[in-house]
């Protein structure tokens, strides 16, 4: 018993320590939300120079939404001789490719069933694209999925910024479409409008790299003369870390608007979020070593990029997981054992007698219920307020009405506390890309219509 209480208190003060460095090492982050609450949007300036840019989206039978998508890039303000509309129909049982190509669009079908995922789509659409037309006949690749919609200035804003940044990867600012479905697509909206301003707009306002999530940005087609290689379940991780460790600036584009639709199914909702944790946590271990490097020579606010991604890719939600649940569980169920067993040779039965109790009632009740709870209402009104403040800031670019949004604001931090199990189970599973159903025939008129003087 000696050597299992030696082992236990080394453990805990470990465990303590490096989550004492974590904490420490990421308080930054907390600053960034602050710049991000009060910070002005980023106005790039106004440029005559017209960028010739080519849309990629990459489809798997989305015959009810891409019709949308399309028309809101023929809605563009953009001149439409410089957007060139490529589509990938990747493994499609539907008519997704004739509604694309009779929209005007330049469509591939591609069947491969073995490689069905988004990564491997676009790497196939770029190899398509350089034999036909050669990747540096575009500027830029700018990537949509099929359930997007384009506010109609998206490409003059992107543009603009693309132009300023002297052709640097351009992210630009994503909303929900489908915001007021039910509390699982609002908790996706609040969470994307968090990542505006706990990421996107202070690091524009302090000039270093954001991030790319999955949709909405453009690719200067320098990044691609040699093909995309990025292929593993989140792509869009994988490539912005790669190209942080090399360098490279992401900026962020406030008035490049679009939307997209977020699921509504708790089983689809699970199923994404194993999918990113297990392809977040990939894209980190194969990538952490040269941001480590890149921390250490590329110097100025490209260093502090580095270290900002390391911490933006690091498993916080495998890390929590962990701490917050499987070890507490695991300790409990040792000194619960040992409760039972040997509770009098280590101290258990007589501190449960003081306390009037049963070893076994005591421990359990006190390990199990006050403490946990204790910690998930904390949690929960914490996250609840920061949540809160993010939607007030944010208020004018959601679509719903104020007593939904009260609500959904005060449920939102579960779309946080279901991480943590969710990236238990990602790590026992063998997570597969699979397509999640679109079916919000949303036009981007409706949108728009509800915000009149947005346009």
């Amino acid at each position: 018993m000696k050597l299992f209480n030696i082992i236990s208190k080394i453990w805990s003060k470990f465990l303590a320590a490096f989550h004492e460095v974590f904490e420490i090492c990421t308080i930054y982050k907390s600053v960034l939300f602050v710049v991000g609450l009060l910070a002005p949007k980023k106005v790039y300036p106004e440029t005559e120079v017209r960028k010739n840019f080519a849309i990629l989206i990459c489809a798997r039978n989305e015959k009810a939404v891409i019709g949308n998508l399309i028309d809101s890039i023929h809605a563009q303000t953009y001149d439409k001789d410089k957007l060139t509309v490529f589509v990938v129909a990747d493994n499609c049982e539907d008519n997704t490719a004739e509604i694309c190509r009779d929209k005007g669009c330049v469509v591939y079908e591609r069947f491969d069933k073995a490689h069905a995922r988004k990564g491997w789509a676009m790497e196939f659409l770029f190899n398509q694209i350089e034999r036909d037309y050669g990747i540096a006949t575009f500027d830029g690749y700018v990537v949509f999925d099929a359930d997007n919609l384009l506010h109609p200035t998206f490409m003059e804003e992107l543009n603009k910024a693309f132009v300023a940044t002297d052709d640097s990867i351009v992210v630009g600012y994503r909303n929900t479409k489908n915001f007021d479905r039910n509390f699982i697509s609002a908790g996706y909206g609040i969470h994307f409008l968090r990542s505006v301003v706990s990421y996107h707009r202070p690091r524009g306002a302090l000039g270093y790299a954001t991030h790319i999530a999955g949709t909405g940005y453009v690719i200067p087609s320098r990044l691609v003369k040699d093909g995309w290689h990025y292929t593993c379940l989140t792509e869009d991780t994988q490539f912005t870390l790669s190209s942080v460790a090399d360098g490279e600036f992401i900026a962020f584009c406030e008035d490049a608007e679009f939307f997209d639709e977020q699921p509504y199914q708790v089983a689809v909702m699970a199923r994404q979020r194993m999918r990113w944790t297990k392809g977040r946590l990939y894209s980190f271990l194969t990538t952490a070593h040269r941001l480590v490097k890149g921390i250490f020579t590329r110097g100025g606010m490209k260093s502090f990029a580095c270290y900002d991604m390391f911490f933006y890719a690091f498993p916080n939600s495998v890390y929590h997981a962990l701490r917050e649940l499987a070890f507490p569980v695991i300790g409990w169920g040792i000194h619960f054992l040992v409760a039972l067993v040997v509770g009098d040779a280590v101290g258990v039965a007589e501190t449960a007698k003081a306390a009037g109790a049963n070893p076994v009632t005591a421990l359990a009740v006190f390990a199990a219920i006050a403490t946990p709870l204790s910690k998930l209402a904390h949690t929960w009104m914490k996250n609840v307020v920061k949540g809160a403040l993010v939607v007030i800031r944010e208020r004018k670019k959601i679509h719903c009405s104020t007593p939904k949004l009260v609500l959904y604001t005060f449920l939102f931090p579960w779309f946080d506390l279901i991480g943590g199990p969710l990236a238990l189970c990602s790590l026992f599973s063998t997570s597969q890309w699979k397509p999640i159903k679109h079916d919000e025939d949303i036009s981007i008129e409706q949108l728009t219509q509800k915000d009149g003087d947005r346009i």
